[in-house]
C-alpha cells in the first residue's frame, strides 16, 4: 500500500468514527421507538409515463427523463408523549428524492404528521431501473 493510500484509508476511518459521535450526541435523550426502512423503485424509460399504487414499496412509477413526481407519507402518533421524525434517503435514487420536512415532531394531540418525498429524473438519465432506500426513524422525546 503506497503513503498516499495510507492517508486516504486513516482519513476516511476517522471521518467514519467523527459521523458516529455526531450521530450518537444527535440523539442523545431520546430513544428509537420505530424504524421503519422502504425500498424505492423508479424506471426510467422513454414514452409512457406510469405509476403504481404499491404501499409497501415507495415506487414512483416509470418516468421520463425531466419527469417529477411525488408521493404523500403520514405518521401517527398513538403514545403519549411527542415524537421526532427524521427521513432519510439512500441508493442511487438518494440524490434524485428530495424529502419534506426532513425532521419534524409529533405531539399526542397533533396524532399525525406529514412529509413528501419527491422524485426528478436528470435531463440526462439513461433508461433503466433505479433504487434506493427511504429510512424514517421515529425517537420518542
Amino acid at each position: 500500500m503506497t503513503e498516499f493510500t495510507k492517508k486516504h484509508v486513516a482519513m476516511l476511518a476517522l471521518l467514519g468514527a467523527l459521523a458516529i459521535v455526531v450521530t450518537s450526541l444527535v440523539f442523545i435523550g431520546t430513544q428509537v421507538e420505530q424504524a421503519y426502512t422502504m425500498d424505492m423503485t423508479v424506471k426510467v424509460q422513454q414514452g409512457v409515463t406510469g405509476f403504481d399504487l404499491n404501499t409497501s414499496v415507495v415506487t414512483f412509477g416509470k418516468l421520463k427523463p425531466g419527469q417529477q413526481m411525488d408521493r404523500y407519507f403520514e405518521v401517527n402518533n398513538t403514545g403519549t408523549r411527542p415524537v421526532t421524525v427524521y427521513v432519510r434517503t439512500s441508493g442511487q435514487l438518494a440524490s434524485w428524492v428530495r424529502v419534506n420536512p426532513r425532521v419534524f415532531d409529533v405531539t399526542p394531540e397533533q396524532k399525525t404528521g406529514k412529509f413528501t418525498a419527491s422524485i426528478v429524473i436528470p435531463s440526462n438519465a439513461d433508461v433503466g431501473n433505479y433504487t434506493g432506500k427511504l429510512l424514517v426513524l421515529v425517537m420518542r422525546q
